[in-house]
């Protein structure tokens, strides 16, 4: 069967970090399986950073848009629930770090190029906002959304726990976007799955951080 084949393909493609081949063949997954969730998700993924710069924040947004929902069709599948986890914590392990890389990205190539005194604005503040924040609540919503489809499983709120790390760690380093109170919630969420756990010291809103000075 075509789709398999593109299946193992593009798995080959991404353990190589080659990227370009990755995309194309989940896209020929999707075309012959619209409801392959490992497809989707990695599709959006491998589109992120293709395209005009100026296209990012909207793809960001498509790919926070498409990561529940992939998670819903894998679980929905006929693989066995050990292939499921497997598939959902690589989906997990793969977007979580994404909306800290995005916002490095962005803030970089605010600093790149200088005309006269002034660098290039490739970003502007509210895009680089809006993608924090909607990362932010991707992130928090992913480990409720892991926890609640598989309620009462210990492995599942292990993933859960690796989105909710990730959530509490932005809360503590962006402060000001963050929803009040959320970090202490999710550190206590987290204790229940890890005991050792300790919720990061609250430190200064480093959006900018790499800001040429």
């Amino acid at each position: 069967m075509d789709m398999e084949k593109y299946l193992k393909l593009a798995r080959q493609a991404k353990a190589e970090n080659n990227s370009e081949d990755a995309k194309t063949y989940y896209n020929k997954v999707r075309e012959e399986d619209p409801e392959n969730g490992e497809a989707k998700f990695f599709y959006a993924y491998y589109s992120l950073y293709e395209g005009k710069n100026a296209e990012i924040p909207s793809r960001f947004s498509n790919l926070c848009k498409v990561v529940t929902s992939s998670i819903d069709l894998i679980k929905n599948s006929s693989s066995s629930k050990a292939d499921q986890l497997d598939a959902i914590e690589e989906i997990v392990n793969t977007f979580v770090p994404e909306t800290w890389v995005v916002n490095r990205y962005m803030n970089r190539k605010n600093t790149e190029t200088k005309i006269g005194d002034s660098y290039v604005k490739v970003f502007d503040y509210s895009s680089i906002r809006n993608c924090s924040t909607t990362g932010m609540s991707t992130i928090k919503t992913l480990g409720d959304h892991i926890e609640k489809i598989y309620p009462a499983d210990p492995e599942c709120k292990r993933i859960a726990t690796i989105a909710w790390k990730e959530y509490v760690s932005l809360c503590q380093t962006w402060y000001s976007f963050a929803v009040k109170g959320d970090a202490e919630i999710y550190s206590e969420k987290i204790k229940k799955v890890d005991p050792s756990y300790e919720m990061p010291k609250k430190a200064g809103c480093i959006s900018l951080a790499d800001k040429k000075q």
